[in-house]
């Protein structure tokens, strides 16, 4: 088992990493729409916030050896059911037709007072 934190995506804010692989497997923890050189939430708001999102989460999962378009399973958490078309139209510019099973949970909070997350399990190539 492998545990990573890429110095390419902004830093954890607790104490845990931003992926682990497991097998053939890379499991990430939530990513917020952190601007990495910053470590503030990026504005411009919900489709801004999740291209931010998607493409830290991109550079994880390269750097744990695999891809976007790998994914398996997504857990989406949104602090306002308004972003989820948001979320689809984004989720489409970055997986295309790749369509992984998906989880969408409405939540109270997240760190720094982020508006959503997302976390994801990706297989590595074979």
């Amino acid at each position: 088992m492998a545990n990573l934190c890429p110095d390419r995506a902004p830093r954890t804010i607790g104490p845990y990493v931003h992926a682990v692989v497991h097998g053939n497997l890379v499991f990430t923890t939530a990513c917020i729409p952190l601007d990495p050189a910053m470590m503030t939430i990026v504005g411009g708001g919900p489709e801004n916030q999740l291209r931010r999102i998607f493409d830290n989460l991109k550079i994880i999962l390269e750097e744990s050896g695999t891809t976007l378009d790998r994914i398996i399973k997504q857990n989406v958490y949104l602090t306002d059911f308004e972003q989820f078309e948001a979320f689809n139209k984004v989720s489409a510019e970055y997986l295309g037709d790749h369509s992984p099973a998906r989880a969408t949970m409405k939540v109270l909070e997240l760190p720094k007072h982020a508006p959503m997350g997302l976390d994801v399990v990706a297989a590595l190539p074979e």
